[in-house]
């Protein structure tokens, strides 16, 4: 299966603000079937962030630190080790952890963004990993900044998330997971 868009799960910790956002989308693929964590996913995948995608973040920062908006990082810094709520995993800081799902999110002062990753099982042999993203936006510049970062992000997500099942089979591999 491809990577597709759909709507926020209602197992999603995201779905009770989609309807107040500004910005809302989440993309689901399937991934081989196992026993990783939504955490454990989300570092592979964003380790394994497209150098197109690292590009765009640099320019990114660059253009935004005369506004005043905050320098990001790349979304490749993902440290090791357990998510504590409050922690910076690479773009975001961590809201919550659980098992099947990791919420993060950016705040500042224009806009605030928050990201789910959430594993879901979907049969004997693939779990599903929806990505979900909802925006909040704070003021003209948030506006003007999504203008530019919306049709990106609907580029973004999905090419990260096409990396998912590739990701999960080398984890497995290298757990020696079944």
């Amino acid at each position: 299966m491809s990577t597709r868009a759909v709507p926020i799960p209602a197992a999603c910790a995201l779905a009770a603000t989609r309807h107040d956002a500004d910005f809302a989308d989440a993309w689901e693929v399937l991934v081989p079937a196992s026993s990783l964590t939504a955490t454990e996913i989300y570092r592979a995948l964003s380790r394994q962030t497209p150098g197109w995608i690292n590009r765009l973040m640099r320019l990114r920062n660059q253009l935004v630190q005369p506004l005043g908006l905050k320098d990001l990082g790349a979304l490749s810094a993902v440290p090791s080790g357990e998510a504590v709520p409050g922690q910076r995993m690479g773009l975001f800081e961590v809201v919550s952890v659980e098992p099947d799902e990791l919420v993060l999110q950016d705040d500042d002062n224009h806009l605030v963004v928050r990201l789910s990753v959430l594993k879901q099982g979907h049969d004997a042999s693939h779990d599903k990993l929806t990505l979900s993203t909802v925006v909040h936006i704070h003021n003209r510049l948030g506006r003007a900044y999504m203008l530019f970062v919306g049709p990106a992000h609907k580029i973004i997500a999905p090419a990260l998330l096409r990396r998912a099942p590739a990701a999960v089979a080398g984890l497995r591999q290298s757990t020696h997971e079944p």
